[in-house]
């Protein structure tokens, strides 16, 4: 399993209801926070790139500047989660043997780190590969095709992590804690450097 097997589907349906604007359009590197993302994923070799839109589709839409994404909008993002990763495991190539899930909302997402998670999928039986700080996992998680349709089981706001007590679970260490940091309100706003 290589880079070029692998599908990233990228959750950008949400609200940002706690943090009061969309937290996809926040500029962080020149750039906005999502735009970031999909420039970090295409860095470390992942080709299919899926995005899934919902509420403010249409600005975030506009903002995207790389064209080669496969853009899906969530009529249902309200209905939690589950319905987003769905919506983009549904728009990913049937040839991908595993997708990583990214939040569009992590500042300090690197192509080091995503290799390093690509590695331990290729390494591990885990049908799960996670970044850990400590003890504590992070995103973004690579999940293997065999278990696809366990997604297919979720609920509301259940998202991957509801996985993880259902299959093992290969952790990878990351010294980084700052991966652990997602933009949810204005104080995580305050926190970026």
């Amino acid at each position: 399993m290589n880079c070029k097997q692998i599908a990233a589907i990228i959750l950008a349906a949400g609200g940002s209801i706690r943090l009061g604007t969309p937290k996809q359009l926040i500029p962080w590197q020149g750039m906005t926070l999502l735009n970031f993302t999909i420039a970090t994923i295409k860095e470390s070799g992942i080709e299919e790139v899926v995005i899934v839109l919902g509420a403010s589709a249409d600005v975030i839409r506009t903002s995207l500047k790389d064209t080669q994404l496969r853009i899906v909008v969530n009529a249902g993002w309200q209905t939690g989660k589950a319905s987003s990763i769905r919506a983009g495991l549904n728009a990913t190539p049937g040839t991908a043997k595993g997708v990583l899930i990214f939040l569009c909302d992590q500042p300090y997402l690197s192509a080091e780190l995503i290799h390093k998670i690509i590695q331990a999928g290729e390494e591990s039986e885990a049908k799960i590969i996670a970044p850990a700080v400590g003890e504590q996992l992070s995103n973004p998680v690579l999940f293997k095709k065999e278990i696809f349709s366990a997604f297919y089981t979720l609920q509301g706001e259940e998202g991957g992590k509801n996985l993880f007590t259902r299959y093992p679970v290969q952790k990878v260490p990351w010294k980084d804690k700052r991966i652990l940091l997602d933009i949810d309100t204005q104080d995580d706003l305050g926190k970026l450097a």
